[in-house]
């Protein structure tokens, strides 16, 4: 293919395959054998989970690059720019080294119908061979066992959590989604398990596989007592690593689960000075990211109701004061009724908006199920960016504002905050 540009070939990636998700290993399977991929034979992460996948890759990738490691991390969806899928050594990758990946996979697929994500998938593991990274960090894209990612032989597997979320094509109890995410554990290697629901689930799976459980309350653990932070694992334990108040129980969760992978991996284990040094300048875009503009604005893209919970966590930890008001969107998959019930006591002002997507609830939609559950004072929009008009004309300048409900909410809102404050 001539393309040029990197939005070339995301648009005719678009058109390969008539469905946007196609759960199959075959075709990324058949593809990926085609191609001279060296992954290494250690310090390589497969991180799954329902919430939490990409703050555990984030630790993770942090810790080894702050030990002299060379790190490739694979991430989906972006915020702003399709680059931030690919990170090598913690920078956002350049559109050639996607161009020069989709070209090489372009040339082998011999017609296969690849998806989008599929497509990306197996371009950013060339983009990690070719850079030579010597520790990689695979996040999951949708569920485990049919997942692209899952033609990667991980030294260590991990799943964060499993709470409610793509019922549609995971299945429609706790125990059915784990069933799926479990299916990233591989024969004699760890895997790591941060949760405590589907226990029973998620035994079965790794006995089947032959893999090596670690379950958070069992094989580690976390205290954590007035923002000091303990791990204990099986062999190592690590204490005193001060987190900030506004974390919640998720983000504690997901660095013991990151910590228990390290120990698994066996590769080195943090001293305190870095695990605290890493901490200490930890963040992520698009959670828990705050602006100070105009207003206190609190960007999340929480999209499920376990983690708007989370979110809610942090926002009552925070102990901000003033009234709040709530610009959201969701997608037309996601339990819309549950998300709400969590902030419904809490925001005075809704700004409620359709995404540039449709798979997106339309603002009627959102309205008349608000009307029912008897919240008031809404106002529409059209878009991400009126919903921000909208919010001028009727909020006060000192409320907080939390933006939150999927990525491509939180993404465009983003970057109008980062262009105004000068920032890009």
């Amino acid at each position: 293919m001539g393309f040029s540009t990197l939005n070339e070939w995301l648009s005719f990636q678009q058109t390969i395959n008539p469905k946007e998700i196609d759960l199959s290993l075959e075709r990324v399977q058949f593809v990926f054998n085609k191609l001279e991929i060296d992954i290494p034979e250690k310090n390589v992460f497969l991180i799954g989970g329902t919430n939490g996948k990409g703050t555990t890759t984030a630790i993770l990738e942090h810790l080894f690059y702050n030990y002299g490691f060379k790190t490739g991390a694979f991430t989906s969806p972006h915020l702003n720019h399709y680059n931030e899928r690919v990170r090598i050594n913690l920078n956002n990758s350049a559109d050639q080294d996607w161009i020069s990946a989709f070209k090489i996979i372009e040339d082998v697929r011999d017609d296969i119908p690849l998806t989008y994500f599929e497509f990306s998938a197996l371009a950013a593991f060339q983009m990690l061979s070719d850079s030579g990274c010597d520790a990689w960090f695979i996040e999951v894209g949708l569920g485990g066992r049919l997942d692209a990612t899952n033609v990667i032989d991980p030294s260590v597997s991990v799943l964060t959590s499993i709470a409610m979320d793509h019922e549609e094509w995971l299945g429609e109890s706790i125990e059915m989604i784990a069933v799926e995410k479990v299916g990233i554990a591989k024969s004699n290697k760890p895997l790591i398990y941060g949760d405590t629901v589907a226990i029973e689930s998620i035994e079965q799976g790794c006995n089947d596989r032959k893999a090596e459980l670690r379950r958070k309350g069992h094989e580690f653990n976390a205290y954590i007592d007035e923002n000091q932070f303990t791990f204990k694992g099986i062999n190592k334990s690590i204490d005193n690593i001060s987190i900030p108040k506004n974390w919640g129980d998720g983000e504690s969760d997901n660095l013991a689960a990151s910590l228990s992978a390290m120990e698994a991996n066996g590769e080195f284990f943090p001293s305190q000075d870095v695990l605290q040094g890493v901490i200490d300048g930890f963040s992520i875009p698009g959670r828990f990211e705050l602006h100070e503009f105009n207003h206190r604005w609190i960007l999340d893209v929480a999209h499920n109701p376990s983690a708007a919970q989370n979110l809610r966590q942090r926002i009552n930890r925070s102990n901000f004061s003033a009234e709040y008001s709530m610009i959201f969107s969701m997608m037309k998959d996601k339990q819309l009724e549950l998300y709400l019930n969590t902030f419904k006591d809490l925001v005075q002002t809704w700004i409620i908006c359709e995404m540039e997507t449709d798979r997106s609830f339309g603002v009627k939609q959102i309205e008349k199920k608000m009307n029912t559950m008897g919240i008031n004072n809404i106002h529409c929009a059209i878009s991400p960016l009126e919903a921000i008009k909208t919010l001028e004309k009727n909020v006060s300048i000192s409320n907080n504002v939390i933006v939150s409900g999927s990525f491509e909410l939180v993404g465009p809102i983003r970057e109008f905050l980062l262009e105004s404050q000068g920032k890009i």
